[in-house]
């Protein structure tokens, strides 16, 4: 049987850590909600608190909408920077342990996202040349102090002022 990816399991791990935040926070929203009714005696306590428990319930939909759903549809490059601000944001605003799943979800989502690798050559094909190289032209010479490529007209060096053989 063959294993799943890390990069899989990285992805599933985030979206489990995503939803137990999103639990906790609707834990959170429950007892918010609960505590606002109670204090609905003193009519401009409860009416803050619901009022904050609406906001956490708009909060959920978000976190929902736009880190957990993308996170389980394995879009990791769209769902990470969302669950990396919803994770901040969680952190000031009383959410702490929900802000550390977050965070660490981003770090997930960072390590499940696919890595671009160049092909390999075709068999018995030459290597192809690293990224960033080009050929040096021929009327160029190099600072033995620096390393920095100059013309041949050069006497010094345009990088570090010394002299050039």
């Amino acid at each position: 049987m063959l294993e799943p990816s890390s990069r899989n399991r990285s992805g599933e791990t985030a979206c489990t850590l995503i939803l137990i935040g999103l639990i906790l926070q609707g834990i959170e929203v429950v007892i918010l909600l609960a505590v606002g009714l109670v204090f609905l005696i003193v009519p401009f306590l409860g009416a803050v608190v619901l009022g904050i428990a609406v906001i956490g319930i708009i909060w959920l939909v978000l976190v929902y909408s736009f880190s957990y759903q993308r996170a389980v549809e394995g879009d990791y490059s769209g769902a990470r920077t969302p669950t990396l601000v919803f994770g901040i944001l969680s952190l000031l605003s009383f959410g702490l342990i929900s802000g550390i799943l977050y965070i660490i979800a981003y770090v997930k989502l960072g390590d499940a996202e696919p890595r671009w690798s160049p092909p390999a050559p075709a068999w018995g094909a030459p290597p192809a040349p690293a990224w960033g190289t080009a050929p040096i032209p021929s009327g160029t010479k190099f600072c033995p102090a620096c390393g920095r490529q100059s013309p041949l007209s050069s006497r010094f060096c345009p990088g570090c002022g010394g002299p050039l053989p």
